[in-house]
């Protein structure tokens, strides 16, 4: 955590320096719905489970309108997934042998850092909206698994799960005016997993998560 915390100054302090009086900053959070994917043919995606993301974000604009924007930040991101692996004999999952069929349940933590760019429109009715795309890249820092034949709960799988991860971020929405530099903003992001979020060397797949998040945010 301390490294986290120094991460998150020495990030802060870099894009202030490098972008002078051209930034917002925003205190955002993010309930989401999560499900992961697979092309393991012997492996079926569950139902989607629900995470929250929160941290800091950044606008380093390139006009004095405000209209084009980099946007990045530092997020603590809590998602995951559940998948069944339908085998006809025991695998092997974080030193442990599990019967067929069992599902695991992955509850896992990152450290984000996103990394789009962002278009606003002019003011409308102290509206402004905006949409986004780029990429957000992912160190994981925390990884629990359950079992559905309870051999685990809540136990440490790290040697399970990659520690680095890729997403397309897509999203769009709006900033609401409260006056002088203060705003309110609402949108919806979709994270689109582009790397293997998985190690598992009993089988020979490519697992990735996707998400659908509700961002809120205040800017200062």
């Amino acid at each position: 955590m301390k490294r986290i915390i120094l991460f998150s100054a020495l990030l802060i302090i870099g894009i202030t320096s490098w972008s002078q009086t051209r930034l917002k900053l925003s205190f955002t959070g993010s309930p989401s719905v999560n499900w992961m994917k697979t092309d393991n043919q012997f492996a079926d995606k569950e139902k989607i489970v629900l995470g929250y993301d929160f941290g800091l974000n950044g606008d380093i604009f390139f006009t004095e309108n405000e209209r084009y924007a980099l946007n990045t930040g530092l997020q603590i991101l809590n998602t995951g997934g559940s998948i069944s692996y339908r085998t006809n004999a025991p695998f092997e999952f974080s030193g442990s042998n599990l019967p067929p069929s069992t599902k695991i349940r992955y509850r896992l933590r990152y450290v984000e850092v996103p990394l789009t760019i962002k278009l606003k429109t002019d003011q409308f009715h102290r509206t402004r909206y905006w949409g986004q795309f780029g990429m957000s890249t992912m160190i994981n820092i925390g990884a629990n698994g359950d079992s559905s034949d309870g051999t685990f709960k809540k136990d440490n799988i790290h040697d399970e799960i990659n520690l680095f991860n890729v997403a397309m971020n897509v999203g769009l929405g709006f900033d609401f005016d409260l006056g002088g530099s203060n705003a309110l903003s609402a949108g919806l992001i979709f994270h689109n997993g582009l790397t293997d979020v998985t190690t598992n060397n009993t089988f020979t797949d490519k697992t990735i998560i996707n998400s659908l998040k509700i961002r809120l945010g205040l800017i200062f």
